[in-house]
Order: C-alpha cells, then structure tokens, then sequence
C-alpha cells in the first residue's frame, strides 16, 4: 500500500484558502499541480560459489523505494516487484532512493537518481549498482604445522576496485598451524590470496572469492591441505548478473597429476565470452585465459580459479585439490632435483655423508663446510631445518660414516678429526640432535700400548645386541659400541673382534637384518668372509672363507647387502653377485656382469642398497655415472629392470627413504645433491 506523507499540517489552511481564491478565480484543477511517477528496478548483483554470510540470501526479494521533493515531502513505498508506481506527487524535483532488501530484511544494494517531476507522468530507472553497507571478514587459515619447519605466511586481499592490500594476522599461533584474519570492510566481492611457505619454500596455498554484506559477518576456515587429497569436483557453478546458474567444467585435472610435466586445466562454459577468469596454482597466480598451463612439482598442490562476470558481485570461484606425482616404472628412480651447494642455507659440498631419519628427513655432514643439517624434502628439493656444528658441540669436521636406528631414533656419526664416535638423539617433533655421549678412540685398553683407531666406517647394527660394529682402516679387527649405552664408558665394551688367522684389512662390512650372518670382504685381494652366528650368540662365527683366486666374480669387491639372513648381494667394480646360506654353508649363485646378458652398463659400483620390505636392489655405479634397478623374487633373486642416468654427476654414496619414495646421492667429486624419485606400484 502507497503511504504519502505531505507537508506540515499548519500548511493546510493556507493552501486551502489559496485553492479556493483559485478556484472561484477560474484557476486550474487540483491536479494541475501533481503527478504521478513510474520507478523500475534494475539489478546489478549476483550471487556466486564463495565464502558468505552464514544463514544469509543474497537474493533481492522486496523492494523499498524513497524519495525527496519539493517543500521537503517523502514518500515511502515498501515493494516485492521491480516496479513500483507512485500517485499524487508535487510537480518539481525529486531525488529518489531504491534500496534491495533479502528475505531477512537486509540492505544488499542501493541505487539513486534525481527527476524532475511535470504534470505529465514519468517513468524513470534506477539501477541498483552500489553494494550496501559494512560487514565483518572473519577468515581462519589452518595447516599441519608438524609438515611444516620455519612457517612463513603471505596473504592479500582484493577488493571491488582492484586494490590489493596485504594482511597482518589478527590473531598468530603459526607455529601450531593456525592464524585469523578479521576486520570491517564495505560490503562486496573480494579475493582473499594465500601463500604459504616452509622456509623459503611455497608448499601450499589458495585463492578464494569473499562476499562482504552489510551488517553481517563473513566467516571461514581454509585448510591449506599438504598431504590430504580432496575429492575432485565434477563441475563449479558460476552465477551471473541474473542470477542464472553457469554450469561450468574443468577439464584437464585429475585427482593424480604427472609432477614435472606440463599441464593444461581448461574452463568450458556456455558463457565463457563473458568472464574474466583468474588462474591460480597454490595462491601464485599462473594464468588470465579460459586455459592455465602449469608445471607441478611433486607432492600436494591447489588449483584456483576465479571467475568475475560482467556486472557488480557476479564473481564466482572454486578449487581444486589433487596430487603431483613421478611417473615412470614402479620401482625405478627418477631424478627430479638437483640441490646445488649453498642453495638456501644448505651445505653439502663434496664428500657430503647422507641418511634418512625415520621421519623421512635427512641428516646430511658436508666435510666441505664442515656442519650437519637436518633437512626435509620440499617440492622437489631440501628445506634446511636446523643447522650445528663445532660451535654447537657436534663433530662436524671429516665424517666418515652415519647410521640412524629407526627404532630408537639415535644417530651415530663417525669422524677421523678427533677421532671419535658422536651418538645423538634425534627428536622428530622439533627436528633437532641432541648429544648422548661421544666414545673415544680407544677401543681395547688390555694391551700394550692400548689399541686406538684413526676411523670409523661401515657402522653396522645388531638388531638383537644393540651393538654397533665398525671397520677401521689400518687392522682387520672389528670395533665395537653399545649403541644403547647411556655414557661414554658404558658404551666402550672394550672389546673388539679378531680371527686367529691374519686376514686383510677389511674395507666393506654388512649384518643381516635379523643378525643371523654378517660379511666382510677385502677389494684388493677379491677376500670375502661370511659368518653366522652361533649357539652362543657370537654373530662372527661359523665364518666360510671365498677368495677369487678359487671363486670367480670377487674381484675388486665394492659393496655388500644382505636381502635377508641367508641371502648376500655383493658387487665387484662391474658385477653384482649372489650368495646363498643351506643348512650349514654358503654357496656362489648368479652374477650379473655389466653390458652383458641384456644388463646394462654399470661400471665402479661403490654401494648397494635394498628397499625396506626387500623387493628391490639399487646398484649405484660412479664411473657409468648411474643407477641400476633390479627387482628380487622371492628367493632373492636379481630381475634386472633398468638403467637411470644421472648425467653428468659422478655419485659415491646413497641413501633410501623410509617410505621408499627417494633417494639422496652425494659425490666425491661434485658439491650437489642429486634428487630422485621412486615411482610406487
């Protein structure tokens, strides 16, 4: 119903009398002086697929219309029309206001004009262009804080006119993986950017659409996903100005990408013509076309578009969440990093040593710079997660060896400085080494003189003594430790192992995983001692003696891996062979020899290595500058697989994840770290 209101009523009396004084004058009709206006509504908003007021329509379901005129009369008229029509208003000027409202009675758009009223009617539109009011942004930005070290935060928000700003957390505990992101901000679209970082490294990130209303609070939480992958959504929903759903596709993503190779994501729709669209691959924006093409690391990332049609509001976004990784032959390694010396703080220089934690982090000693880092895998390449050295107490100066216990989590590092053997223990949830004891290098004081080593390599555990066995370079004698000790002097038995015979100085060492047999051998002679444990739980024991003056394959012997107790891989300079324990002896299986029997080149092999359920073998081989895969059956058998290049990179030693998911290669001769790769089944 139309509500007039005129002017004061002291007014009346006045007119009165003028209009009669008109009217026996032979003056003009009433209506003369009044007309009648015809107001539509134009919208200029829509709603769109993005973070919005809870519980809050942003459809326009009534109208309310206001106006100003001569001798200051309003009107006032409440409609659930775009039209409204509005009788008995003075000639002269009008400024006029329209306001949309939604089901719930909030202002969502304003629009306004000024006419001038004749006696003739007038039909006039406003367009309703102006988002209404104030409202709250109410954001909050999750991520796993346990996969990120040293988290840094970049964060922009865009608002209607195109101006960027960058945002302060209102509320910080970055270091548990959570901030907030609040204030006051005029009602419209904005596009809130995230960046988030481990280091200097982009690990995560998004870019999301938020609608501001007037008087009311937009809130949300974003998680910024870094190993949980999202379904994949079929199709997004954009909204035009109208309010008429644009069914869109993105074609071109799935929920598992091929890391290190190009990809084009494409947006299909029916109203494409009429968008201006916005890529982003983890908050970096990466395209403005109807198509993106990016690259992706490996690992988990977010794929962002959004989306603006051509009037106010209209803008739309949704993302995508899927994972990037190697493809290739399950099994075999791939490179897909190059870390070079220096790069982000990172020391690794040449004769770096490297080994996995069972956190799946690295503990890396650069003799070259003369630290130990502990790093993580990030996008391909290493993150530096703490750094020490000589300063900070550790033995930082000509390492020699490393092992880590995955059960305990200690690390020992051997050093020919001091020389010494340093046992740390690793604590995964701050990433960080803390000394236990250090043992000297006495390891047998009941001779004189006493019995020192310049060294130690080729640590090597019993899993069922917790003692660590070493060789060293200048005796055939194996050195023990108690890797469990809690001081130094516990941890020095004063014992060592020997054989009544001579043999030569032993250069490569392994024990079996169950520590049922062990192995020694001698390059320079091809001498190769295998031992099993006895009754008496003396694990070398029982030992057989094979030398290649008798046994064919043994020269020059490089490396030695048990794939179980009673299965030995050995490797020459060019040859991989296998021994095999029945009953009470050992006995000479098959051998590989390189470029033979459709094997491929490997030539200077210096280590082997198993995945951690032993179904496959990795030959590591500097002079053919590459790696060679082979499978094992069930019998621990060798299937040769293939052969993966490294290049131009001369390796000398290797490490292999807990997750069986990379491989770490340091060189003698070069100061990088080669990255790879290992495809899963």
């Amino acid at each position: 119903m139309n509500r007039i209101s005129q002017c004061s009523r002291w007014l009346w009396i006045p007119l009165l009398c003028c209009c009669m004084c008109f009217t026996f004058g032979g003056c003009k009709e009433e209506s003369a002086g009044r007309s009648s206006l015809h107001v539509s509504m134009e919208r200029r908003s829509g709603a769109e697929k993005t973070l919005l007021p809870n519980d809050t329509p942003l459809e326009v379901s009534r109208y309310v219309v206001e106006g100003v005129g001569p001798q200051d009369t309003t009107f006032s008229v409440m409609s659930n029309t775009s039209a409204v029509d509005v009788d008995g208003l003075l000639i002269g000027n009008w400024d006029i206001t329209a306001v949309g409202r939604n089901s719930q009675g909030v202002d969502l758009v304003t629009g306004s004009v000024s006419v001038n009223l004749t006696k003739d009617p007038l039909e006039t539109v406003i367009t309703l262009d102006a988002l209404s009011g104030n409202g709250m942004m109410d954001i909050h930005l999750q991520w796993d804080a346990s996969k990120i070290n040293n988290p840094n935060l970049e964060v922009w928000l865009t608002d209607p006119e195109g101006t960027t700003t960058s945002l302060t957390p209102t509320t910080n505990n970055m270091e548990n993986g959570s901030v907030v992101f609040n204030g006051s901000y005029p009602a419209g679209s904005y596009l809130l950017r995230v960046k988030l970082y481990s280091g200097a490294t982009a690990v995560a990130g998004c870019a999301e659409v938020i609608r501001i209303v007037g008087n009311k609070t937009t809130e949300g939480t974003v998680a910024l996903t870094l190993d949980k992958y999202a379904d994949i959504p079929a199709t997004i929903t954009l909204v035009d100005n109208l309010g008429v759903p644009v069914e869109c596709s993105i074609q071109g993503v799935s929920e598992v990408m091929q890391a290190q190779v190009p990809a084009t994501a494409t947006l299909s729709s029916g109203e494409s013509t009429d968008l201006e669209v916005s890529w982003y691959l983890d908050g970096e924006e990466v395209s403005n076309a109807l198509s993106c093409s990016f690259t992706p690391a490996s690992g988990q990332h977010r794929l962002d578009v959004i989306a603006k049609g051509a009037l106010l509001a209209s803008t739309g976004s949704a993302s995508i969440t899927f994972k990037a990784a190697v493809e290739g032959t399950a099994g075999v390694p791939k490179i897909v990093g190059l870390v070079e010396d220096t790069t982000g703080g990172l020391y690794v220089g040449k004769n770096a040593h490297v080994a996995f934690l069972p956190d799946g982090k690295l503990v890396l000693a650069s003799n070259q710079h003369q630290t130990i880092q502990i790093c993580r895998i990030v996008r391909d390449t290493l993150e530096v997660v703490n750094t020490y050295t000589a300063a900070d107490g550790f033995n930082a100066v000509q390492v020699t060896d490393i092992y880590v216990d995955p059960f305990t989590k200690l690390v020992a590092i051997a050093d020919a400085s001091i020389p010494s053997l340093s046992v740390y223990q690793y604590d995964s949830k701050n990433a960080t080494l803390s000394k236990q004891f250090e043992r000297n290098n006495t390891y047998y004081t009941n001779s004189s003189p006493s019995k020192t080593f310049t060294s130690l390599h080729h640590l090597s555990k019993d899993a069922t003594t917790g003692i660590l066995y070493a060789l060293i370079p200048d005796a055939s004698h194996v050195v023990e430790t108690n890797l469990y000790a809690q001081t130094a002097e516990s941890a020095d038995p004063n014992e060592y192992i020997w054989w009544f015979s001579d043999p030569p100085v032993f250069d490569t060492l392994a024990i079996s995983e169950g520590a049922q047999s062990a192995a020694l051998a001698d390059t320079a002679t091809g001498f190769l001692k295998l031992c099993r444990k006895n009754d008496m739980g003396a694990l070398f024991a029982q030992d057989e003696h094979f030398q290649s003056v008798d046994t064919p394959y043994l020269n020059n012997i490089a490396s030695l891996e048990f794939i179980n107790d009673d299965q030995l891989i050995y490797a020459t300079d060019n040859d991989i062979g296998r021994f095999a324990y029945t009953s009470t002896t050992w006995a000479q299986k098959e051998v590989f020899t390189s470029s033979q029997n459709d094997i491929g080149v490997m030539e200077g092999i210096t280590q082997l290595i198993t995945n951690q359920n032993d179904t496959m073998l990795y030959v590591l081989a500097k002079n053919s500058k590459n790696i060679i895969s082979f499978s094992l059956d069930g019998f621990g058998r060798p299937l040769f697989l293939r052969n993966s290049t490294l290049g131009d990179f001369a390796p000398a030693r290797m490490a292999i994840s807990p997750s069986e998911e990379h491989l770490a290669i340091v060189s003698d001769t070069s100061d990088s770290l080669v990255l790879c790769a290992i495809p899963q089944v």
